[in-house]
Formats: structure tokens, sequence, C-alpha cells
């Protein structure tokens, strides 16, 4: 198998790794590399919509597709329940026009190579690194791997899949209703886990929906069709309409610990535990540990950073909501309810992008049932520590 020589290997062209890249290059601190980009796919198609809060420009905001200032909650009940945002905007960027927006400048850089191959292996040893593909074995200095494998859960681990669904439709006629983004509304049934829809006004007659579910199994293709026809028509009151995309995914959401370097292997996205655990939002953790590996090799020319964003008291937090979800004492849209109707939403979203101090984790936490979060986080420091010292 030919053997290809290079400084660096990104192993995977999705988020995690051509927004390193393209950060990486606007830096100026790749520009005498050689790299080699490997993704079995050449990112022609719209797979998927990356969402994230913020309060301030964004490395990408010339490519967002939409953004909302007014997010609404349903309860499984049907209250609507406002969301404080005090300055928060809720936005999407379509993979599409990311990858066509990074692409195009990446594509500028003699030093920049893309492969469309199928990857195999990756290992690390001494100074360098391996990757096999279908083709090719490459060598490198450093590996930046964003293919996510699920990993070997030690006993008592939560390993939770967020599965979704989704549509983009038109209609023939206004949707008035549909002002606002319903960031989570629960008015469905609630039979096969803790399962909500997600609402996104795209325009005056368009409109994103996506049927979402926090379990540990997918389901039959067809019950996510029926459900989202059923929200349409029930909830929505949108009888007549036109398909214009679909897509599907699965994100894992586990409090499994991740191993960030491995050798001069970097994981990063998913695959290096940028994905929030009890959330399964990626977009902005992957834009924080990108700015530490881009001001780690600015400062001392290589990437290893010490202090992870999501980091131990952020891993428990989201280990004892699993174990919460996983005792189903006390159950996923209630919960959120909860959360919802009694804390400001400007406040989760500090929380879930790890931004809040102990005292204000604690004012969020008063919202919710004490006993059962008690019981878990004391499940969730044993798994962390306790275990290893028998």
């Amino acid at each position: 198998m030919p053997a290809v020589k290079c400084d660096i290997v990104i192993c995977g062209g999705g988020l995690a790794g051509l927004s390193l890249l393209y950060r990486a290059m606007k830096a100026g601190i790749w520009t005498n590399e050689q790299i080699i980009v490997v993704d079995r796919s050449d990112k022609q198609e719209n797979d998927k919509t990356w969402s994230f809060w913020k309060t301030e420009d964004s490395v990408f905001e010339e490519i967002i597709h939409r953004r909302w200032k007014n997010l609404v909650f349903f309860s499984h009940e049907g209250q609507k329940i406002p969301l404080k945002n005090n300055g928060y905007t809720y936005n999407s960027i379509r993979s599409i026009d990311f990858y066509n927006y990074v692409l195009s400048y990446l594509k500028t850089f003699a030093n920049i190579s893309f492969v469309q191959e199928e990857i195999l292996t990756i290992t690390s040893s001494g100074k360098g690194c391996e990757l096999v593909t279908s083709l090719h074995t490459y060598h490198s200095t450093y590996l930046f791997n964003s293919i996510f494998k699920k990993p070997e859960l030690p006993k008592g681990e939560q390993y939770f899949l967020q599965h979704f669904k989704g549509l983009r439709i038109r209609t023939k006629s206004a949707i008035p209703p549909l002002s606002d983004a319903y960031l989570m509304d629960f008015r469905t049934k609630q039979d096969n886990g803790t399962t909500f829809f997600y609402t996104l006004p795209m325009a005056i007659n368009e409109v994103f929906i996506e049927y979402t579910l926090f379990s540990k199994f997918v389901l039959p293709a067809e019950i996510y069709d029926q459900q989202l026809r059923i929200y349409l028509t029930a909830v929505l009151k949108i009888e007549d309409y036109e398909i214009l995309e679909e897509e599907f995914g699965v994100i894992p959401m586990t409090d499994h610990l991740f191993k960030r370097f491995e050798g001069n292997i970097i994981h990063i996205g998913t695959a290096g535990g940028d994905t929030r655990g009890s959330t399964g939002y990626t977009f902005t953790n992957v834009q924080k540990t990108i700015g530490k590996i881009i001001a780690s090799f600015q400062s001392d020319q290589h990437p290893f950073f010490t202090a992870e964003n999501i980091g131990l008291k952020a891993q428990l937090y989201d280990a004892t909501l699993l174990h919460v979800l996983a005792k189903e004492k006390y159950p996923g849209h209630q919960l959120f309810s909860d959360l919802f109707s009694k804390t400001p939403a400007y406040r989760i979203f500090a929380f879930l992008d790890a931004e809040t101090s102990v005292i204000e984790d604690l004012h969020i936490m008063k919202s919710l049932r004490v006993l059962p979060f008690l019981q878990s986080f004391a499940i969730a420091l044993y798994n962390r520590f306790g275990s290893s010292k028998g």
C-alpha cells in the first residue's frame, strides 16, 4: 500500500476537522505545514444543521442561515413558557453553507490536500501517527481525529442516544403561529423516552420541524414519519405542505470520559468529548476546543492544551442527569418543564456552556426535584472516583 508523508492529517472533514483547519489557516499557524484531509465524502450535500445559542459574534457569523430572538417552551400538558434570553440568540448553520464557505477558502492553499477515501485505522507511536485507508497509508507528526466510534463502556456508565428526524417544509400560505422558535415542545407521547419537537420558522411559509428523542434505542423509520405527520396536523394545524429537505441523525449522550490525546493523536468533536452529555449540543464546544488548540500552537508550538471546556464539574452534572433519566423516577418531560418554568433561559444556556459558578449552578438545581438528583450525583461520584479504588 503506497505510503504518504505529511506534517498534519485531519481525519474526518466535518464540522470539527474543517473548523480546525479553517481557523488554523486564518491564524497563520500552519502555513508551512503539509496537511492532508481524509474523508469518505466530498461534502456536496446539506446533510445536517448545526444549532447553538450565543451572545457574541461567532467565528462563522457570515453563514448563519437563520437566527431567532424569541424562544418558547411547551410542556407536555400544553403550557407555553416564553423564555427569557437576555441577549442570547438561537442560531442555525446549514452544513452545505459551512462546507462551501470553508472549502472555498482552504482550497486556495497549495499545502492542503483533500482525499476521498475510506478510513480504516489510526495509530500513534513514538513521535508520529499513522492513518490507514483503503488506498494509502499516511504518516504524519500530528493527527486530528473526528471519526466517532462507540467506546467500550465501564460498568455503570450511561449511553443514551439523541435520535431525530427533521423536515423542512413549505406551505401554500403563511404560518402565523410560528413567529417564535420552539426550543422544546413536549406536546407529544412520551412512550419511547424523553420526546419532544423542535420547531424553527425559516420563512413566512417555511418551517423546520424535528422529532427528537432521548433514549437508548432508535425507532423504526416509520414511527418518526408518523409522529411528524401527527404533530404537523394535530398540533400546528398544517395540512397542506411540501417537504423540501429531510435529515436523520443520532448523537451520543454519555458520561463516558473520552480521551483527548493518545500520543500525537488529538481527538476532536464528538470523538474527543465535545458533545455535551446532557443535551447533545456540540457546535459551541467544538469551537472552544479549537480555540485552545490554536492558542497552544501559538504559544508552545504544539496542540496539547490542559484545561477542558467541559471540565470535571460539568461532566459530573451530565452524568447525574443521565442517571436520573435512566432510573425513570423523574420523567424527562417533567424535568425539563420544571427547569424552564422556574429558571430563566439565559442562566440555563450559560450553565450548558459550562460558564456558570457553583453558586449559580445551585440556584438552577433548586428548580428540580432534589432527591433523584442527590441519589444520581452520588452514583456519578462513585463511578468517577470510587469504582477505581476497589
